[in-house]
C-alpha cells in the first residue's frame, strides 16, 4: 500500500508519529556522542582544575596574610594609646623592664615557656602579668593580641610585640624613651613613627621600617619618657 503526500500532510496523528520518531533517533545520537570524554578533552579539564585551584590557593594566602597585618595594626595602636593614656593618668609607664603585648603566646619550637621574644635574653609571657592588668582598664577590659606569627633574624625569633619599660634607658635625640617593639611580615610597619635601630640610642628622623627581618620587619615605635 502507497500513502500519497497529501494524506501525509493532511494527517496529524501521522505527523506527530513522524516527529516522535525523530526526537527519538536524535536523542540517541547525542547520547551515543556525549558518552565519553577523549584523552584531549580530559586534560583540559585536569589542566583548567588546577588552575583554578592555584588561583584560590594563592588569594587564600593573600587574605589571611592581610587579616594577620591588620590583627597587627590594631593591637599594636591598642597599646600605643593604652600606654600613653596610663602614663599621662599615673605619671609613668605600667612597667619598668619587658612585658609581651598580649597573654596567648605560646611558647617557641623546642622551648617550655609562652615567650614574645626568644633569644639570649627572653621575654617571657608570666613575667609582664602584672604590668599588662594595669593596662587593661586602658584597653576596655581586654588584651589584643597581635598576630602569631614567627619571625626571625639569625638566631633570635620573635612573635607578636613587647614592651620595653625605662630600665632600658633608651633615648631619641637625647631624651628618654621607652619602646613597643613589634613584627610585622611586610617591608613597612602600620604603626609609627619607627626609628632604625642604634639602641639604645635613636635618632631622628623616623624612618618607614626600622629592621629588616627574614620574614618581615621589626619595628621599634618609641614613647616620651620625659
Amino acid at each position: 500500500m502507497i500513502l500519497s503526500t497529501d494524506w501525509l500532510n493532511s494527517s496529524a496523528k501521522t505527523r506527530s508519529l513522524l516527529n516522535s520518531g525523530y526526537a527519538i533517533i536524535l536523542t540517541m545520537k547525542l547520547s551515543e556522542r556525549q558518552s565519553g570524554f577523549t584523552i584531549v578533552e580530559l586534560l583540559i579539564v585536569i589542566v583548567v582544575i588546577g588552575i583554578l585551584a592555584a588561583v584560590t590557593v594563592v588569594a587564600y594566602q593573600g587574605m589571611r596574610s592581610k587579616a594577620e597585618a591588620s590583627k597587627t595594626t590594631v593591637a599594636i595602636d591598642a597599646y600605643k594609646k593604652a600606654l600613653l593614656m596610663y602614663k599621662a593618668d599615673v605619671g609613668t609607664y605600667p612597667a619598668a623592664g619587658a612585658m609581651c603585648l598580649g597573654d596567648q603566646y605560646e611558647a617557641f619550637p623546642s622551648q617550655t615557656t609562652p615567650s614574645c621574644r626568644y633569644s639570649s635574653s627572653p621575654v617571657s609571657v608570666s613575667g609582664g602579668t602584672a604590668a599588662r592588668e594595669l593596662l587593661r582598664p586602658y584597653l576596655g577590659g581586654k588584651l589584643p593580641m597581635p598576630s602569631t606569627n614567627y619571625l626571625t633574624q639569625g638566631t633570635t625569633q620573635f612573635v607578636g610585640g613587647h614592651f620595653y619599660g625605662s630600665s632600658y634607658n633608651y633615648t631619641l635625640d637625647g631624651k628618654p624613651v621607652v619602646t613597643i617593639e613589634y613584627y610585622v611580615t611586610s617591608d613597612t610597619c602600620p604603626v609609627g613613627p619607627v626609628y632604625a635601630i642604634t639602641a639604645p640610642n635613636f635618632a631622628s628622623p623616623a624612618v618607614a621600617r626600622s629592621a629588616a627581618l627574614e620574614n618581615g620587619s621589626r619595628c621599634f615605635l618609641l614613647l616620651d619618657n620625659s
